[in-house]
């Protein structure tokens, strides 16, 4: 069904305005650059800087480029005053020998007859301040074995450190042509006390006037 409105008619040059719009005007408003509240161009003006990256985080290196460690020379920090020669050798090989917050124990002092008496088995002696400058001397302590437990130094008198004692006590009552020359091989598992039963040994030697030569590590 055909239209019965001419469509020519519709055109803007056959069809005016009315008369009560033609008093509004088109505003156009200028277009901004940037929002009212936009940090944009604050972090354009102040761009944040970048953080150096060790050698490390960068990756590895490209093909045809050594990578380069720079180390800081820190002559700006204090490190104190270095140890004199030979200090740090002293603190590795001193050893306490007494505990003065070890409970107050009263031990019976060792003695020239007790190293050979069997009813001293399984007691705990202590030794006198003579024997402890002698064994000092010839480096007979160890730090491992373990002098903090009393506030003087003190050791147990095992069956072992008994038969030791009967030997050098029977060695010093020989004459002198008959004194024979008695060697011993010591020999146990890590920690069973050998060191602690050469010590002994040296005291026992000690305390009948020996002459004791000790070869330490």
């Amino acid at each position: 069904m055909s239209s019965r409105t001419c469509w020519r008619c519709l055109s803007p040059a056959s069809m005016p305005l009315p008369s009560h719009t033609a008093q509004f005007k088109f505003l156009r408003f200028p277009t901004s650059s940037f929002a009212p509240f936009s940090t944009t161009t604050v972090n354009l003006a102040n761009p944040p800087k970048k953080k150096s990256l060790t050698p490390g985080a960068r990756g590895p290196p490209k093909k045809g480029q050594r990578a380069t460690f720079r180390r800081s020379s820190g002559s700006g920090r204090d490190r104190g005053r270095r140890p004199a020669p030979g200090e740090r050798k002293a603190m590795r090989k001193r050893i306490v020998l007494s505990n003065a917050n070890a409970l107050a124990v009263e031990l019976s002092r060792l003695a020239e007859e007790d190293i050979h008496d069997e009813e001293k088995i399984g007691q705990m002696v202590s030794m006198p301040d003579s024997l402890v400058d002698q064994l000092r001397n010839a480096e007979a302590f160890k730090a491992t074995q373990g002098w903090g437990f009393f506030r003087h130094p003190s050791m147990l008198m095992r069956k072992e450190t008994v038969e030791v004692g009967q030997l050098i006590h029977q060695m010093s009552e020989e004459d002198a042509q008959s004194r024979r020359t008695v060697r011993r091989i010591l020999v146990g598992d890590r920690g069973s006390g050998k060191s602690m039963m050469l010590l002994q040994t040296m005291a026992a030697a000690f305390l009948k006037g020996w002459t004791v030569i000790n070869i330490p590590e």
